[in-house]
């Protein structure tokens, strides 16, 4: 077999596809081996039906990373991933609550494939010994800068993976001893607040920090999944109060057209005055009727219609 890498100098980011694993599909489970510990590299977790990081439209799990890169986007099912290993810890995601960024290596079951990048982790989720088990990282005392590795299959495996070429062993010249320079502090980490400043308005807005808040057919009231996607909205803005945004109301297509504007007007109202409830005030949220003039999908179906009632954020200052 023709072995070929793939190298991605971006983002991994981990997403959930709808549409593999909606209800009434059953989503395939996975065994894998979770090692939380370089230092104790012997320390494994066994996990049935492994899963990683979650949305809101999460029913079988995510069960599949993507590596994005300047060259393509690759999506990497966990039926062909042998290991995930963390090769640094990054730091914290500032636009997320609870999710990090780490450099990896993703080795594929086919020998020689491999892919690099950036990986984004929130929760590891599954069952060991029987009982549900999670791991949150960021929340561990070292903000999860030891995780290591995660092997998927049925048995754990060595440091190495059986086709990873031994490293050559390179006998050296005896050499001088030399008493060398205590070497320089390395530079403190950026902040989470150095790295919100780094960002421009467009990549804030590209990383989606604030959920949609969804609706019932020609209703303008707040759902429980809705109130909860707005807790976790007013948080955030509560952590960053520079921020403004701009709610844009919307409808799905049905209905006359100045029906679904006032509709959408409505939505945006409601969702603002959740916030300013939450205590996030009223001048940093402007509201915007769009009605169904954006639609995000077209089909003629409750599913698509679904995803257009909505109250969508935009952030307009920071």
């Amino acid at each position: 077999m023709r072995s070929h890498a793939l190298v991605a100098t971006a983002a991994l980011a981990i997403v959930w596809l709808a549409a593999s694993s909606g209800p009434g599909v059953a989503a395939s489970r996975y065994k894998a081996f979770v090692y939380p510990d370089r230092t104790n590299p012997e320390l494994s977790v066994e996990v049935d039906d492994f899963r990683i990081n979650e949305t809101v439209w999460d029913s079988g799990g995510v069960q599949y990373v993507w590596v994005n890169g300047t060259a393509g986007h690759f999506q990497v099912p966990f039926s062909k991933i042998r290991q995930i290993e963390f090769l640094q810890y990054v730091g914290p995601n500032t636009t997320k609550q609870d999710w990090a960024w780490y450099d990896v290596l993703v080795s594929s079951v086919n020998p020689g494939e491999t892919y690099t990048g950036r990986m984004e982790v929130r929760v590891m989720r599954g069952v060991a010994s029987g009982v549900p088990w999670y791991l949150y990282p960021v929340t561990d005392a070292d903000r999860g800068r030891q995780l290591w590795r995660i092997v998927f299959g049925d048995s754990r495996v060595p440091p190495t993976i059986p086709w990873e070429a031994p490293q050559p062993v390179i006998t050296a010249p005896p050499l001088t001893v030399i008493t060398p320079m205590p070497p320089a502090p390395p530079p403190p980490e950026p902040s989470e607040d150095d790295l919100f400043a780094k960002l421009s308005l467009a990549e804030l807005n590209e990383q989606m920090p604030l959920d949609a808040v969804y609706f019932d057919f020609d209703k303008s009231d707040l759902r429980p999944d809705s109130e909860a996607a707005l807790l976790r909205n007013a948080a955030w803005m509560k952590r960053w109060p520079s921020v403004r945004v701009r709610i844009d109301g919307c409808a799905d297509p049905r209905g006359t057209n100045e029906y679904n504007l006032s509709l959408g007007m409505r939505r945006a109202d409601v969702v603002r005055a959740f916030l300013v409830a939450q205590g996030v005030a009223l001048e940093r949220v402007d509201v915007l009727t769009i009605g169904e003039s954006q639609l995000v999908c077209t089909e003629q179906t409750e599913d698509c219609w679904a995803r257009n009632r909505r109250g969508h954020f935009v952030i307009t200052a920071k």
